[in-house]
């Protein structure tokens, strides 16, 4: 029989010479594995949700603008968008819709309330297909028709700190594009809540076609945005915009989700690192759990290893047969983590953990999403694994030389 043959054979059988310590190695990588690949998948699929709920209430995955907007904010910073751009945008199946909005500041007086407002014209049609505050309305009202001219859909806290209702008249008070004062009366016809405390507080929705007429804009607007079919595209798309504006003359700026909204990126970034200290503390478990087994393996043996080491037995025989266990233990326990784990994210994809009930609480730290999905991924899978894998080989290497490296005359001796 083969040397290798051997080693094989003996590594399987000294495996579950000892049947529960093995076991218990066994279900420490197992519950490990899967620990892991779970965490991973609710951190990818609940930070998923996160971004579309954040890029479907109102931002879009892309914005365009004219270089100098988003910071300022102001009705200065406007362009009209040529008839490249347009047919780049409705011509991109990538691109699954895209919006032209008006933005601007202005004050919102109803009998002796006043308040500062964003005003932000929208196509009610187009829009509803870039985000979805028209799902938002609260009973009572309805988002924006075509057909509407002098009407507006304003945040439930704002309408709640003026006392508007629906059907209320409002008046609002700003500055034209051409320098004039932007002076109109609307009528309110929906409140909505977004979960977003910023926008129920200031933003008011006007049609498009009266935001262009009560601010003179002449043809401009503000800004663009634009839904994607999958948020993967961001880079692609981004970077084919950026080569198209680069070219005019208005110096527009293409800005991604990310940059629009970096507190969420921040969010997610310090969720993350949490996340990998305790995936960490996870790795190091089932690495020092292999260790363990392993380590009281060759000290019990240590009498049988000075035998075969004094009959010719190679030192790296040895060494090959101990780690030979481990990559044992680890497959057998990894695939039955990757069951686990996955069963139990599948579990959670098809049944998202729900938070409803702490809407109110979590709309305080800016965080609207409340349903949270697991996400498996191929990538997920294999990186666990084979990061399983070899911190388990990895800390059974050192048990293993010290088994070869055992002087045979004083192994036997040992009791």
């Amino acid at each position: 029989m083969k040397p290798k043959n051997i080693t094989s054979k003996l590594a399987w059988r000294n495996v579950w010479r000892n049947k529960r310590r093995t076991l218990l190695t066994l279900l420490t990588i197992m519950v490990g594995c899967a620990m892991i690949i779970f965490m991973n998948a609710i951190g990818k699929g609940g930070h998923d949700q996160m971004i579309e709920d954040a890029v479907a209430l109102n931002a879009g995955h892309i914005q365009i603008h004219e270089k100098g907007f988003w910071e300022n904010q102001t009705l200065d910073y406007a362009f009209e968008p040529s008839s490249e751009l347009l047919d780049r945008l409705g011509n991109d199946s990538r691109i699954a819709a895209f919006a032209e909005r008006v933005m601007t500041g202005g004050l919102l007086s109803f009998g002796d309330n006043t308040r500062g407002m964003l005003i932000q014209g929208v196509d009610p049609e187009h829009e509803k297909q870039v985000s979805n505050l028209h799902t938002k309305i609260m009973p009572g009202g309805r988002f924006l028709t075509p057909e509407d001219t002098t009407h507006a859909v304003i945040g439930e806290t704002l309408a709640k700190n003026t006392g508007v209702r629906i059907g209320d008249q409002i008046a609002m008070i700003s500055q034209g594009f051409d320098g004039s004062i932007a002076a109109e009366r609307f009528t309110v016809v929906g409140r909505f809540r977004s979960g977003t405390p910023d926008y129920d507080r200031e933003l008011i929705l006007i049609p498009l076609t009266q935001a262009k007429e009560t601010f003179t804009m002449m043809g401009f607007i503000h800004s663009i945005a634009i839904r994607l079919d999958d948020a993967s595209y961001l880079p692609q798309v981004r970077e084919s915009l950026l080569s198209l504006t680069s070219r005019d003359e208005t110096q527009l700026e293409v800005m991604g989700w990310d940059e629009l909204m970096p507190e969420l990126v921040q969010f997610i970034v310090m969720d993350d690192i949490s996340a990998y200290i305790f995936i960490f503390i996870l790795f190091m478990i089932v690495a020092f759990g292999v260790l363990n087994t392993i380590q009281m393996s060759v000290f019990e043996r240590t009498r049988e290893f000075g035998v075969m080491l004094s009959i010719g037995t190679l030192p790296g025989q040895i060494t090959s047969m101990i780690l030979l266990e481990s990559v044992i233990i680890s497959i057998i326990g990894i695939i039955f983590g990757i069951i686990l784990g996955y069963g139990i994210s599948l579990y959670f994809q098809i049944n998202p953990m729900d938070y409803s009930s702490y809407a109110k609480e979590m709309a305080v730290w800016g965080v609207a999403t409340t349903i949270f999905p697991a996400k498996t991924t191929s990538l997920n899978i294999i990186v666990t694994s084979i990061l399983t894998f070899v911190l388990a080989v990895l800390f059974s290497v050192f048990p293993a030389r010290r088994a070869a490296k055992l002087n045979p005359v004083e192994a036997i001796r040992k009791l």
